[in-house]
């Protein structure tokens, strides 16, 4: 099984990322904020999860430990595939998942494609028993998060900037308004 990557980015693609890895080239499957990072000729390294499935074999790939281990979470509901996990991660990074099952909010889940309400409502039970009780407690609310990334990324923030500005919500933040003036401060500030 192949644990981690280190080569050099040669493309971006829609939903991938090809690594030139001492004339190897990998095609690995990336979410958007990942992708967006990654530049033509950047060294990188990054932790790769192996997909064998009926139409071959896939490489997943993870900027760090913790996204990584929260795919392969998913990965064990019932239902939930490769490629569904890392589209739940796009929408919803580590912090915000676990924010959004610790509040049974499956509105945000039923955002990626190819989930309904069932499905959500199944990943949140079966991630609340692996997860147990949330220990981190978060400024803004998983669904608050989400709308605000995508109020950020409406006003031209990349998904990444947007990301990282609702991850750092003060948390008397209780609006998408307030949320997005929170942000363009914190931006002005920088």
């Amino acid at each position: 099984m192949i644990a981690y990557l280190r080569g050099v980015v040669v493309q971006r693609e829609e939903k991938a990322v090809i690594v030139d890895v001492n004339g190897v080239g990998y095609r690995v499957f990336a979410g958007s904020v990942l992708r967006e990072k990654l530049t033509r000729g950047q060294e990188v390294q990054l932790r790769i999860y192996q997909n064998f499935s009926d139409s071959g074999q896939d490489l997943f790939g993870f900027d760090n430990q913790e996204e990584l281990s929260y795919f392969k979470l998913l990965m064990k509901v019932p239902s939930i595939g490769a490629k569904t996990a890392r589209g739940i991660l796009d929408i919803a990074p580590p912090q915000v998942l676990e924010q959004a099952v610790a509040e049974e909010d499956v509105t945000l889940l039923t955002k990626v494609s190819g989930i309904g309400k069932k499905t959500a409502e199944r990943i949140v039970v079966e991630l609340k028993e692996k997860l147990g009780p949330s220990k981190k407690k978060h400024g803004a609310s998983g669904a608050l998060q989400q709308q605000t990334i995508e109020a950020l990324v409406s006003i031209g923030y990349t998904p990444v900037q947007a990301r990282n500005a609702a991850a750092n919500l003060p948390k008397s933040v209780k609006t998408v308004e307030e949320a997005v003036r929170a942000a363009l401060q914190q931006q002005s500030v920088a």
